[in-house]
């Protein structure tokens, strides 16, 4: 079946992916520092406009409002695992991170990203509310909220005006290297719509790893890593590209 970047079918919850990443408001991170928050249920956004209103009497019999600002909200609900997975921020980091911040009188800052259709929501926001439920026979959820810690940071992207999806560095052709030794294959990729999709092959069979892959590290290398790697990227559009084959050599 055909991953059409045309597409147009409806939105579902599950394709939406909220992501997070440590860091301070005035460094975005980049792309290989972004991670899922958790299993997520139901996820959201309010744009909760303030307004004021006037009712002067030049107004023509209608009250007239004017948008001063807006209390920016995007919330998250999810359920809990015993462990979380290692491609995700997970729970358990989450909360320990926010009462570490409140413990050392610090604002429980954290980079939010979430694409939503035809658009992105990318900001350093604040944790505002988190909290937990579980009966004796309900799965375990959770729920939290982020509010706009630094306006500057805010940005709604137009997915379908990105920049064309390319290789910022690439596999390269041939790698050799000794039995023993230690190093990584990686790419690095800009333009399209985060998040991106990673998939490994090795020899043309995919590898499994994880689709938030962006390099592979070899320590102490054999010759059972010999052969052909290569990674296609996909963005959240569904444009793909492709890297260039890579011949590893450990001798």
């Amino acid at each position: 079946m055909a991953n059409c970047p045309n597409s147009n079918e409806r939105l579902f919850g599950g394709a939406v992916v909220l992501e997070v990443s440590d860091g301070c408001q005035d460094a975005k991170p980049l792309e290989a520092d972004w991670l899922a928050l958790a299993a997520g249920t139901n996820k959201g956004f309010d744009f909760n406009p303030n307004a004021v209103t006037s009712d002067a009497d030049d107004g023509g019999g209608y009250v007239e409002s004017i948008i001063t600002n807006s209390d920016f909200t995007i919330s998250f609900e999810g359920e809990v695992r015993k462990k979380d997975k290692l491609d995700q921020y997970g729970i358990g980091k989450f909360i320990t991170n926010f009462a570490a911040e409140l413990a050392a009188r610090r604002q429980p800052g954290i980079w939010v990203r979430m694409p939503y259709g035809p658009v992105t929501f990318i900001g350093y926001m604040v944790v505002t509310a988190l909290s937990s439920d579980g009966g004796t026979n309900d799965i375990v959820t959770f729920s939290t909220e982020f509010k706009v810690g630094d306006a500057s940071t805010i940005e709604v992207i137009d997915n379908s005006a990105a920049s064309a999806l390319v290789f910022v560095a690439d596999l390269p052709s041939t790698k050799t290297a000794a039995v023993g030794d230690d190093f990584q294959l990686g790419v690095q990729v800009s333009g399209g719509v985060a998040p991106y999709k990673y998939d490994w092959y090795k020899n043309g069979i995919h590898t499994g790893l994880s689709t938030s892959t962006t390099a592979i590290d070899f320590d102490n290398a054999t010759t059972a890593d010999n052969g052909v790697r290569q990674v296609k990227v996909t963005d959240y559009n569904g444009n793909t590209i492709t890297s260039t084959p890579n011949t590893l050599t450990v001798s």
